[in-house]
């Protein structure tokens, strides 16, 4: 049976480190965004309303939007000596009303010239050129034919690194660039394919432009420096007029906007703060000045100039109104850091909780709106998990410690002090473990017993109440970090999947209690382990790239499936409906793989995340899986209807 592509339903996630990478349709009716190499197209007042473009390979660097809304513009990252693409879209539907008769965004023309990295992008203002601008192992500026899709011409950016280029808003035939200790201004010659650079006189001002805002009429050019003041440039003479504010911004302008209706200019910062100037560079009275969360890295000002959507490093956006940037409206939040795990309560579909980072978040699925954050700051959560009767979050961090907090109040319920070693035992290659003191949990099915595995290879019993936990058992086999633990359904056994290339089932009740029952050893770094629908075979992938089913009596292997072609496969995932079931795998070749248990066939398979897979998890109502990334991405995909891929069906 051929592979069918999985569908995304939602993706909950904002690449917002990618300057300027938040923009607001002309409509003012959606927002556009990166998740990883994935655009999201999102309605303004409905979150569920998405629409995913999905062509890149890899990380998307910039984004650009045409003044009629028509086109979009994305370049992505790629590895060093390979061709980075740029990619144009056709989203002229996005101006139709009626859901049902807008047309689909659809690519147009894919532009692979640039080297490593597409660093910037600007369409002319009648949308008939492109310009893209490579990074610093390209470092050149080439201009497009929007319609034929054809370079048309090309120069070397500048003499150091370029960071970003910007058309005239009246003029097709001029546009500016900025970067490392250069601003220049091109004349463009469309007939005779040629692109001259004037540089632009600053006197004894020297500065590194990050971003650049032109005037509505195009007399003046404004760049924003990484030593937090603003510059304004003559259009014509290419001279300096004057630089502001006299109160610097912190940490450099990373984002900046022209407001044609009242004249100001807008300012982030790299340390969060937005500040209103006038078109004199001087800072404006009270409510001009406010601070969000996280570096400012991107401003969308809608079309009458009222409010801007500011998008921030930290994955956060904010509704603004432009009267009084201090009251900034928290509108969408997104982890900013690799997420770690990710875990649903028993037979409750309505929500989930993510770690990532110091932080531990809970998501609604339907509305993808964060219920709550639960925050640790220095340290780093490493897993996360549900007792069955849903009453605690329980999590591992990289301090040694389990904390258990409320499920609903985010409160610290209790503490075990040194779980694990805060340091753990390398592996057997001899490599550096990525992740420090405990790095997986498992409570039992009766919620009295916590199952824990550290980076120090130890695995661990506790009897967990209200008011003790007291450990019960220490188990030392294994000779690297635990990466995955699982309880059987009747709390007997314990399967503990180690980097140390062994698979350890323990006895956790009878005669002889938390001793090895039996044992796989095998030329791999297990990832994950899980029993299979009747608890007779274990499923285990790895770095060997394979999925393996074993036999639990005997420890031998009975099937061997090509998990990926050319990374290892980091989690797995089993549907609990037998027979007919199914089960999920992720890995670090971006890809989400659904398979029939039975049949071993692969039956779907989704691309969306940027970075590695982490986790993927069923939903209890098994209508949706979950997939977590490297990259901060969440995304929700559909089960299919077949997804046990029977080959009859």
């Amino acid at each position: 049976m051929a592979t069918q592509a999985l569908e995304l339903q939602s993706a909950i996630g904002f690449s917002g480190s990618v300057a300027h990478s938040l923009i607001l349709h002309p409509s003012d009716k959606f927002i556009i965004y990166p998740i990883g190499s994935t655009v999201v197209i999102r309605n303004v007042e409905d979150q569920t309303d998405q629409t995913f473009l999905q062509a890149h390979t890899h990380a998307i660097k910039c984004m650009a939007i045409s003044k009629c809304g028509n086109f979009l513009a994305t370049g992505q990252v790629q590895h060093m000596g390979y061709l980075a693409d740029a990619i144009i879209w056709d989203i002229s539907g996005l101006h139709e009303d009626d859901k049902a008769s807008r047309v689909e965004p659809r690519l147009v023309h894919k532009l692979s010239l640039h080297q490593g990295m597409v660093q910037a992008l600007s369409f002319s203002c009648n949308a008939e050129f492109l310009a893209t601008v490579g990074g610093c192992d390209d470092n050149n500026v080439i201009i497009w034919h929007v319609e034929s899709g054809m370079a048309i011409c090309g120069s070397p950016a500048a003499h150091d690194v370029a960071f970003s280029c910007m058309w005239l808003n009246t003029s097709q035939t001029c546009l500016v660039t900025c970067g490392k200790n250069q601003l220049r201004v091109w004349e463009f010659d469309a007939s005779n394919r040629k692109v001259r650079p004037t540089e632009c006189s600053t006197g004894k001002e020297r500065r590194s432009f990050n971003v650049i805002a032109i005037a509505e009429d195009d007399s003046a050019i404004f760049v924003g420096t990484e030593s937090g003041d603003v510059l304004k440039i003559d259009t014509q003479s290419k001279r300096l007029i004057e630089s502001g504010p006299v109160k610097r911004v912190q940490k450099g302008v990373k984002s900046l906007k022209y407001n044609a209706s009242n004249g100001q200019v807008i300012v982030g910062s790299g340390a969060g703060e937005v500040v209103c100037l006038d078109c004199n560079l001087k800072r404006l009275g009270e409510g001009s000045f406010g601070t969000l969360e996280g570096a400012v890295t991107s401003i969308a000002l809608d079309q009458p100039g009222e409010f801007f959507f500011a998008g921030t490093a930290d994955s956060n956006m904010y509704l603004v109104p432009v009267d009084n940037v201090s009251s900034a409206d928290l509108k969408g939040t997104a982890h900013h850091d690799p997420i770690n795990d990710c875990a649903f309560p028993k037979a409750y579909s309505e929500l989930f909780a993510t770690s990532a980072g110091s932080e531990i978040r809970v998501w609604h699925s339907r509305s993808m709106n964060e219920l709550m954050r639960i925050r640790v700051p220095n340290l780093e959560c490493n897993c996360i998990a549900f007792p069955n009767d849903g009453s605690a979050i329980l999590s591992g961090w990289s301090d040694g410690k389990i904390r258990s907090f409320g499920p609903q109040s985010g409160a610290l319920k209790y503490v075990i002090n040194e779980a694990h070693k805060l340091t753990g035992v390398g592996n057997s290659s001899g490599g550096v473990v990525p992740q420090n003191g405990v790095t997986s949990i498992c409570p039992t099915n009766d919620g009295r017993k916590l199952v824990s595995g550290g980076a120090d290879g130890k695995v661990r019993v506790w009897a967990v109440s209200k008011g003790q936990q007291v450990m019960l058992a220490s188990m030392q086999e294994h000779n690297g970090p635990i990466s995955s633990l699982v309880v059987n359904e009747d709390d007997t056994m314990c399967v503990s999947a180690s980097a140390d290339g062994s698979c350890i089932v323990w006895q956790l009740s009878g005669m002889k209690p938390y001793v090895r029952h039996s044992a796989l050893f095998t030329a791999n770094f297990f990832k994950a382990a899980l029993y299979g629908p009747d608890q007779s075979q274990l499923l285990t992938c790895g770095t060997d790239r394979k999925i393996t089913y074993w036999d639990v009596a005997t420890m031998q292997a009975i099937r061997i499936l090509e998990g990926s072609d050319v990374a290892e496969v980091n989690t797995l995932a089993i549907s609990k409906e037998d027979p007919g079931c199914f089960f999920v795998s992720g890995g670090s070749d971006k890809k989400v793989r659904v398979w029939g248990y039975d049949n071993g066939s692969q039956t779907y398979e989704g691309e969306a995340h940027s970075g590695a897979v982490n986790k993927v998890v069923i939903a209890p109502d098994e209508k949706t899986i979950v997939s977590i990334g490297s990259e901060g991405g969440i995304n929700i995909w559909r089960t299919p209807a077949d997804a046990p891929g029977n080959a009859d069906a």
